[in-house]
C-alpha cells in the first residue's frame, strides 16, 4: 500500500539544478520551491494528478524562478517570495520575512532569512517535517557563492542553519556535493587547513556519495547532523576562517 505521508520529489532542471515539489497524496495537492523551469515540473503535476497549492521562492536569480509565469498561466497558485526581492521578482503578491509563519495543507513554514548569497535570501524551515529550503546557501560539503552579501552576513546564516535540530534535512537546490569533495580532499592536504573534522568521517561521507551517484541517486537531501563534521564552511570557527575559505574555493 501506497504511503500518504507527505514528501519531498526532486525534479532535476538545467545541468545541477533541482526544484523541489512538497506533495499531500491524501489531497492530491503539491508545494514547488525554487521553479526556474516550468515544463517537467509541469508534466510531473499532470503524471500524478496534483493541483499545485503554492510557489515558494528563495531569492531572485534568474535559475530559481525562471518557471514561474508559465506555472501560473496553467495553475493561479499564490507565490510566496522574499520581502527584500521585490523590485527584482514580478509574479509574487505574498511577501515574506525573517520570523513569518504560514502554512499550505500539512506543511507549515518558517521563514528564516539568510543573506550572504544574495541579500535578500531567505529559507523555508519546516519544523514539523525538520525539512530545511535553504536555496543556495548551505550545499553539501560547500556553501553559495557571495554575489551581494558580506562575508560576516553568509558566516552568520551558515552558523544558523548548524544549529537547527540535528536531524534536519537539508533541500538544497544544486547537484554539487561531488566538486565540493575534491575540495575538501585538497583541504586535508594543507597544513594550516581550517577543517577541524575526522579524516574519516569524510572518507565515509565519499563512499556513501560514490555509492548513490553511481546508481543516479542526488546526494540532496542533505543531513545536517553529518555536515556539521564534514562541511568545512560549517567547520569554520570564525569569520576569518571562513573568508579564508571562500576564498580558496572560489579560485577551484
Amino acid at each position: 500500500m501506497k504511503s500518504t505521508r507527505p514528501r519531498v520529489e526532486l525534479i532535476p532542471i538545467f545541468e545541477n539544478n533541482y526544484v523541489f515539489v512538497l506533495i499531500d497524496d491524501e489531497h492530491k495537492m503539491a508545494v514547488a520551491v525554487d521553479p526556474g523551469h516550468s515544463s517537467k515540473v509541469i508534466e510531473y503535476l499532470a503524471a500524478n494528478n496534483l493541483q499545485l497549492a503554492a510557489i515558494l521562492l528563495t531569492h531572485h536569480h534568474q535559475d530559481h524562478i525562471g518557471g514561474v509565469r508559465t506555472l501560473l498561466e496553467r495553475y493561479p497558485a499564490p507565490v510566496f517570495a522574499p520581502m527584500k526581492n521585490k523590485s527584482q521578482i514580478n509574479q509574487a503578491e505574498n511577501w515574506v520575512q525573517e520570523g513569518d509563519q504560514f502554512s499550505i495543507g500539512p506543511f507549515d513554514f518558517s521563514v528564516m532569512e539568510l543573506p550572504g548569497h544574495t541579500l535578500g535570501h531567505v529559507a523555508f524551515w519546516c519544523k514539523s517535517h525538520k525539512w530545511l529550503f535553504s536555496g543556495d546557501v548551505l550545499f553539501g560539503l560547500g556553501c553559495g557563492r557571495l554575489f551581494e552579501g558580506t562575508y560576516e552576513q553568509m558566516y552568520q546564516s551558515l552558523q544558523r542553519i548548524k544549529n537547527l535540530p540535528a536531524e534536519t534535512l537539508v533541500y538544497c537546490t544544486h547537484e554539487y556535493t561531488e566538486l565540493n569533495l575534491q575540495f575538501c580532499k585538497m583541504l586535508s592536504t594543507l597544513d594550516d587547513s581550517p577543517i577541524t573534522g575526522d579524516n574519516e568521517d569524510l572518507e565515509l561521507y565519499a563512499n556513501e556519495l560514490r555509492n548513490r551517484r553511481e546508481i543516479g541517486l542526488p546526494s540532496v537531501p542533505l543531513k545536517l547532523s553529518i555536515e556539521t563534521k564534514v562541511n568545512p564552511f560549517l567547520l569554520a570557527r570564525s569569520v576569518a576562517q571562513f573568508t579564508y575559505l571562500r576564498d580558496l574555493r572560489n579560485m577551484q
